[in-house]
């Protein structure tokens, strides 16, 4: 599996950059200091759920990945009963 990881950094930027491009699209007047501020507030938020919704996709993948190697691969969790009955067999 490809590893990718953006920082919140980054992210932020890139959507701050986007934010910024589509508002100059509509032909709005200057963006006064407190129109900015929201903006890198919002897109600050933004980065933030962006990237917990990647880190819990990769992490989805991860644990999907490793049923399908474990369903594969055989691998079978042995159980309590089982080592009791060999416990017993050893003891007699």
């Amino acid at each position: 599996m490809e590893k990718t990881k953006t920082s919140k950094k980054a992210l932020r930027s890139l959507i701050n950059d986007s934010l910024q491009e589509a508002l100059a699209k509509l032909e709005l007047p200057e963006p006064s200091k407190k129109v900015k501020k929201l903006l890198h507030r919002n897109s600050k938020k933004l980065a933030t759920l962006f990237a917990h919704s990647m880190k819990r996709d990769d992490r989805r993948k991860r644990k999907a990945e490793k049923f399908m190697e474990d369903a594969v691969g055989g691998k079978k969790k042995k159980s309590k009963k089982a080592k009791d009955v060999r416990l017993e067999e050893a003891v007699a």
